[in-house]
């Protein structure tokens, strides 16, 4: 910090790890191979980025320009790929892992991105209250969009909590290490970006029956499902669980529900 005369940037959300153990493990939990990529958002003063290039190739993605040209002339250049910009607009190349203490300001984000990417895994650190709606169930408070879309995709799990003084500057409250595996457990989606639009859309609406939420979500996904409104209604109204509220719909029934409104299966 006295070097490159910076300080952590509370509008970017930056909490630096400072417990090299917790890194470590990071990158244990992750599995890592010589010929895996791993994506990393954040990279900030390089501490994981460090330990990952050991293992592998890495595509370190870091906003902060201070930052930038902070890895840019200490980090080795071997198995670094540096991408200074914002994740949410860069051009990420590919990739088969992720590894990260990303932004806590952006995690929503950071998540919708990445659900729009194929890869096998990811060990990620997140708040605790972000990282229970990735886990979430069906029925409790914490379930909402993010929650079907991610479960979708991957089985998630809470590894460990990380207290704030593994941090500096501390963060409010705890963190968790979550690490997700990708599965095929609840079928396929015909649009993966579809289905996220279609989710997000009808969560708008997570107190409502599912009927009610659909009907209330055609003016936002009408495009994507090809559907004129009366087709709509008459699909919406063979569907047979309309009447369950929308927070009470498994990942499962959701995939269902998309693929019969979209016409690639039976109700």
């Amino acid at each position: 910090m006295v070097k490159y005369r910076f300080r952590p940037n509370r509008r970017l959300g930056q909490h630096f790890m400072i417990n090299e153990a917790v890194l470590e493990k990071m990158a244990e939990l992750a599995g890592l191979q010589s010929n895996d990529v791993v994506l990393e958002i954040g990279a900030g003063t390089g501490f994981l980025t460090r330990l990952l290039q050991r293992k592998c190739k890495v595509a370190a993605v870091e906003i902060d320009e201070k930052l930038c040209t902070l890895l840019e002339q200490e980090m080795r250049k071997e198995n670094l790929q540096l991408l200074c910009g914002d994740f949410l607009k860069v051009r990420l190349p590919p990739f088969n892992k992720v590894v990260a203490l990303p932004s806590y300001s952006n995690s929503a984000a950071i998540m919708y991105k990445l659900f729009e990417h194929e890869f096998e895994s990811a060990v990620l650190v997140f708040q605790r209250e972000f990282a229970e709606k990735l886990v979430a169930l069906p029925g409790f408070m914490e379930y909402n969009a993010l929650s079907v879309l991610i479960q979708y995709g991957f089985e998630v799990s809470i590894v460990q909590k990380v207290e704030p003084g593994n941090f500096f500057p501390k963060p409010e409250g705890e963190s968790c290490i979550v690490k997700m595996v990708k599965t095929e457990a609840y079928g396929k989606v015909r649009d993966k970006k579809a289905f996220a639009f279609f989710v997000k859309s009808v969560f708008r609406f997570k107190n409502k029956n599912l009927r009610n939420a659909l009907l209330k979500s055609y003016q936002f996904i009408k495009e994507d499902l090809n559907l004129r409104e009366n087709e709509f209604r008459e699909r919406v109204e063979k569907l047979h669980m309309h009447d369950v509220k929308l927070n009470l719909i498994s990942v499962r029934e959701f995939v269902q529900i998309f693929n019969f409104l979209t016409g690639t299966s039976a109700k």
